[in-house]
């Protein structure tokens, strides 16, 4: 035991010094406190002792301790390949202690460094970073925002009006297309009205006939007859009326001031279309609703009467106001994802706007938490995965 503690004593010796001390040391080396490695030669009857201190990364982790007897002494190559032993063993012994360690030992440790890094003079970086997220987590405690719903939406007519073929025929001429606007009472397109015209022709002669043979009937005194022929009268004078106002629907006119949505009948003039054929949709400029297509995900925030921002595509400079009417409880699918279609009403529409221009809309909602906005899709996705995978 005496033994071991002088080693041990000269081990310590060399490790306060940081350094190799070599007893008897040579002239040519520095000076080293060597008054443990005397007493320890002293006691064993050594010729020289030799001790190196053993480095793991910027720390003293423990010494080696050479002995020779007497009359043997430890020349320069000695201590250079001893030190090169140390330099290597130093390391893989440190390792292995550490690995060795209980795990809870392990885990104090390893928070008692963070902890001394942390608080210490060096590691300026990790205290950079640590104080940063230690900001940010302040500022997202109390930090709001306005939660918005964003999603694709399409300009729509308020109103939107079919213009249909009022019987069948032929169609003469047609006069806009889709894309231009028309004032009320303008023509859109007519129809071929020589066979309708052929037609009054034949029941104003029947009528001009059945009137003179009334007053054949009347000199005559035949009462009988003549309110037969009194009948016959009202009939052509009814298919008269009949034909003038088909007539009349020949020319299709616009019900009111708007634009043509749809419609093209450039390339069907001469066709026949049949009775109650849509030959143009109608909408008018000044009234516009907003067709949301909300994601699945999102419809459970929105509510009617919450207002928002429309940017169109092409006219992104321009936002529009519009405020939430109508939510439709059926989903539909496009572009590989579930969305609603919820209406709203633009609150000030402006002369540029036209119906089928898309852009994206902002439903505000309420005022929530800045890192609850910015981790909501997330937190949602991962709760989601959780509860798929839990047993």
């Amino acid at each position: 035991m005496n033994l071991i503690r002088s080693i041990g004593v000269a081990m310590d010796e060399a490790i306060d010094q940081r350094a190799i001390v070599l007893y008897p040391d040579d002239e040519d080396w520095d000076y080293r406190v060597t008054r443990e490695h005397a007493e320890l030669a002293a006691a064993n009857s050594l010729g020289a002792v030799l001790t190196i201190p053993l480095h793991a990364e910027d720390s003293m982790v423990g010494a080696l301790t050479f002995e020779r007897g007497r009359g043997q002494h430890f020349d320069d190559a000695a201590v250079e390949m001893c030190d090169a032993v140390a330099s290597v063993v130093g390391p893989i012994l440190e390792e292995k202690r550490l690995n060795d360690r209980n795990i809870l030992v392990k885990l104090r440790e390893s928070v008692a460094t963070q902890g001394r890094r942390l608080i210490g003079p060096d590691y300026f970086g990790r205290k950079l970073v640590l104080g940063t997220l230690a900001l940010l987590a302040l500022v997202f405690s109390f930090a709001t925002g306005d939660y918005r719903v964003t999603s694709p939406a399409v300009l729509e007519g308020l109103v939107q009006r079919s213009i249909v073929a009022p019987f069948e025929g032929y169609l003469a001429s047609q006069g806009v297309r889709a894309g231009e606007t028309v004032d009320e009472g303008q023509v859109l397109a007519t129809l071929d009205d020589r066979d309708l015209a052929l037609e009054r022709l034949r029941w104003f002669t029947t009528h001009r006939q059945r009137l003179a043979e009334y007053d054949r009937a009347l000199a005559e005194r035949n009462r009988a007859e003549a309110n037969i022929i009194r009948a016959q009268i009202d009939q052509a004078a009814a298919q008269m009326q009949l034909l003038d106002e088909q007539l009349a629907r020949t020319r299709i006119t616009a019900p009111f001031d708007g634009i043509i949505i749809s419609g093209d009948l450039s390339q069907a003039v001469g066709a026949t279309v049949e009775r109650g054929e849509e030959l143009f949709k109608l909408t008018p400029l000044n009234a516009y609703r907003v067709i949301l297509e909300v994601d699945e995900s999102d419809i459970e925030s929105l509510a009617i009467g919450q207002t928002g921002m429309l940017r169109i595509s092409s006219i992104p400079e321009e936002p529009l106001q519009y405020t939430v009417e109508r939510m439709t409880p059926i989903s539909e699918q496009g572009e590989g994802r579930n969305f609603y279609r919820v209406e709203a009403r633009l609150d000030a529409p402006i002369e540029a706007i036209r119906p089928g221009m898309k852009g994206v809309a902002k439903t505000y909602v309420e005022e929530r938490l800045l890192i609850q906005i910015w981790t909501e899709k997330l937190s949602d996705w991962i709760r989601l995965k959780v509860w798929k995978w839990l047993p």
